[in-house]
C-alpha cells in the first residue's frame, strides 16, 4: 500500500513537471485545452494521476477551469502580467536585500560571481534557454542563500505560471543588454553587502521586466487584430 502510494505521487509529479515544461516551452500556449483522456494516453496512467496534476497546477496559477470547457493553459491580461510582477517584486526584492546580507558566508560570493560571469557570457552569446536558464540559475542561487524557505516556496509559486511567450517575445538586443545591465546592478549591490540597494534594484529591474512584457502583449494583440 505505501509503494503504491509513493508510485502514484511520483506519477503526478512527472506529469505536473511535463505540463510545467511545455508551457515554460511554448508546446502548450494561452488558451490550450488539456484532455484528460488525451493526457493520460500520452503518459499512459489512469485518469486520476492526470486529474491530480491538473487540479494542483489549477491551484499554482498554471491552468485555469472553464464551465462546460475543462482546464486550459491561463492566459494572463495586462492587469494580471502587472499583479503579477508586482508580487514578484515584494517578494524578490527583500530576498536580494537578504541575500546581500548572507553573501559573505560560506562560498556564497565566489558562486555569485560565478554566476555573473555566466551571465554576461550566455545573455549576449548563448541560445534563447541558455539565457533563461542562466537567469533562472540566478533568481535560484538567491533563494538559496537568502536562506528564507518560505519565500522560496512563494517565489517558485512565481517562476512560471505567466506564459513564457511574453518572454520569448523579448529577445531583442536592447533587451538583453537592458535586463543584462540589470542584473549585473544587482549582483555588484550584494557583493557589495549593501541590502537595501540589492532590494531597490532587483524592484527597478522586476519593473522594467513588467512593463517590457506588457509591450510584448499589446504587440501581440495588435498581431492578432491584424489577421482577424
Amino acid at each position: 500500500m505505501i509503494s503504491k502510494s509513493i508510485n502514484s505521487v511520483t506519477i503526478v509529479e512527472q506529469i505536473i513537471n511535463a505540463i510545467r515544461n511545455a508551457i515554460k516551452d511554448g508546446r502548450l500556449i494561452a488558451g490550450q485545452r488539456l484532455i484528460v483522456a488525451e493526457m493520460s494516453k500520452e503518459f499512459n496512467v489512469s485518469f486520476g494521476p492526470v486529474r491530480e496534476a491538473i487540479r494542483r497546477l489549477a491551484g499554482e496559477g498554471y491552468l485555469e477551469f472553464i464551465p462546460h470547457k475543462g482546464a486550459s493553459v491561463k492566459a494572463f491580461g495586462e492587469k494580471e502580467i502587472r499583479e503579477f510582477f508586482q508580487t514578484r517584486e515584494a517578494i524578490e526584492g527583500f530576498v536580494a536585500k537578504l541575500t546581500a546580507e548572507n553573501i559573505a558566508r560560506s562560498d556564497f560570493s565566489e558562486r555569485m560571481k560565478e554566476c555573473q560571469i555566466q551571465l554576461h557570457k550566455l545573455m549576449v552569446d548563448g541560445t534563447l534557454k541558455e539565457s533563461t536558464d542562466v537567469r533562472q540559475y540566478f533568481h535560484d542561487l538567491l533563494y538559496e542563500i537568502a536562506g528564507n524557505s518560505m519565500l522560496k516556496e512563494a517565489g517558485l509559486r512565481l517562476t512560471y505560471p505567466l506564459q513564457r511567450i511574453y518572454f520569448n517575445e523579448v529577445t531583442g538586443k536592447s533587451h538583453t543588454e537592458d535586463s543584462l545591465k540589470e542584473h549585473s546592478e544587482i549582483i555588484d549591490a550584494i557583493l557589495a553587502g549593501e541590502g537595501c540597494r540589492a532590494e531597490r534594484k532587483m524592484r527597478t529591474h522586476l519593473r522594467n521586466r513588467s512593463m517590457a512584457a506588457c509591450e510584448v502583449l499589446d504587440e501581440l494583440n495588435q498581431k492578432s487584430n491584424d489577421v482577424a
